[in-house]
């Protein structure tokens, strides 16, 4: 085999081992933001009921308060019935009383309301806490391992494209520029043996003449359908 094809082939296949090392690298890349990003979700949801409970305590006093000023109100006006003498003012004055009772009415249908969300609240809130806290562990413990794997393949990737420059080196320039034009214009690999004089990479049959050069091993053969380079599988 010639010293330039050999040195393709062995391009090729850290070529191939870097892109694999890449996709991995991203997705441990991904794993890792998924982790972050779901820990996150649980701690904002969190914070959002905190808010929440906040808001409706704050409401639910708001409301008390109101209550109280209207009973006072009543019990004003309950009084004031045995100072009016007059039927007409008594009856502005019971005409008051009956919206005073039923804005009283009203406001204890929305304490009442405010006073079951505050009671959910109160009992989903340690859940989700707990939630959250183990969640945050889980994840802790998952980035590490992730972590470790990323930097695992990084330092991979690095020997690998440190021994690619080496090949490079030792390579022809232009058939290291044909083999780059190669890979951006046919899929990967772009170097392939001839598999019973069928090409591997386009799956056409190769012509004896050309399979004959091949088997030579004096020059780089490429194929006449798919332009990809050949080699013979016992080459």
């Amino acid at each position: 085999m010639p010293k330039d094809l050999s040195l393709l082939i062995g391009l090729q296949e850290l070529d191939l081992r870097i892109e694999k090392n890449r996709i991995k690298g991203k997705k441990l890349s991904s794993q890792i933001e998924g982790e972050g990003k779901r820990v996150l979700e649980l701690e904002e949801s969190l914070l959002k009921k905190k808010e929440m409970l906040k808001h409706i305590q704050i409401e639910r006093r708001n409301k008390e308060r109101s209550i109280e000023e209207i009973d006072s109100l009543l019990a004003k006006h309950e009084e004031e019935k045995y100072k009016i003498k007059s039927k007409e003012e008594f009856a502005a004055l019971e005409k008051e009383i009956s919206q005073g009772e039923e804005e009283k009415n009203k406001a204890e249908d929305i304490l009442l309301e405010l006073m079951e969300r505050e009671e959910g609240l109160d009992e989903e809130l340690p859940v989700l806490e707990k939630e959250s806290e183990q969640a945050n562990k889980d994840c802790q413990k998952k980035e590490r391992i992730l972590r470790a794997g990323l930097d695992s393949t990084i330092e991979q990737l690095k020997h690998l494209e440190n021994n690619r420059k080496e090949n490079i080196c030792q390579l022809n320039s232009v058939l290291f520029q044909r083999y780059e034009q190669l890979q951006k214009t046919r899929e990967n690999p772009v170097v392939l043996p001839i598999s019973n004089g069928i090409c591997d990479g386009c799956n056409v049959k190769v012509p004896p003449s050309l399979v004959a050069r091949v088997r030579r091993r004096e020059e780089i053969v490429y194929c006449e359908n798919c332009t990809r380079i050949l080699y013979m599988n016992n080459s």
